[in-house]
């Protein structure tokens, strides 16, 4: 009894940590994508849930498996400028699901320093699995995807 009683506490929990992701469209138009829910002044706001297995389904059997196994997650800021626009285009183009971290605050800031080791915590930041890229460089961003098996187009 006690088995079940843990087994369905631990799925549960696993279940409470899906994640949400928001697009919105600010004051001046600019598109947003983070983490964080919008402000009240933000329009045209769409939400998702990332991790749901619906989604994951949909994806190729090589994305699927890249994806459980290399998880993508890009750091960005709002001031990142055109090296977050570029590395989140490519991305997108190459068909890769990843999680968009904001950096926004002060432990955000302290987080990513300390994935970083210590050092300068400047976006974007590209993970693939437990290998970290600094800044956005096409080349070195598509061979750590393609070394975690991810297919070169969608």
């Amino acid at each position: 009894m006690r088995v079940v009683i843990w087994l369905t506490a631990f799925l549960c929990a696993g279940l409470a940590q899906a994640q949400m992701a928001y697009r919105w469209v600010d004051a001046d138009g600019k598109v947003h994508y983070s983490d964080r829910t919008p402000p009240k002044t933000a329009r045209e706001v769409q939400e998702k849930k990332l991790n749901a297995p619906a989604a994951t389904k949909e994806l190729p059997y090589a994305v699927r498996q890249a994806a459980n196994n290399f998880p993508v997650t890009l750091y960005v800021s709002p001031d990142c400028g055109t090296g977050c626009k570029e590395g989140r285009d490519y991305l997108n183009q190459r068909g890769i699901p990843f999680r968009e971290k904001a950096i926004a605050t002060n432990e955000d800031v302290e987080a990513l320093r300390k994935l970083l080791g210590g050092s300068d915590p400047s976006v974007p930041v590209l993970t693939v699995g437990s290998k970290v890229s600094r800044g956005y460089l096409q080349t070195d961003w598509a061979g750590l995807l393609d070394a975690a098996g991810y297919p070169a187009s969608p």
